[in-house]
């Protein structure tokens, strides 16, 4: 329990200085800010909510059997 306290932390920060990397170093990303942070903003979203409903969306599967 301890580990995932600490790991998740240290797993955002490290999306974070890739968000910056990419954002500072890619010429699309200048170009296109707005998109590019929508793409940022919602893929973390995006897997949280999958990881949430993906154990929910099972069981119910496999209580209809």
């Amino acid at each position: 329990m301890f580990w995932i306290i600490c790991a998740i932390p240290f797993a955002a920060l490290l999306y974070c200085g890739l968000v910056f990397t990419v954002v500072l170093t890619v010429p699309a990303a200048k170009t296109y800010p707005l998109l590019f942070g929508g793409i940022f903003a919602l893929l973390p979203l995006v897997t949280g909510a999958a990881i949430w409903i993906g154990p929910r969306r099972s069981a119910n599967h496999d209580s209809v059997k």
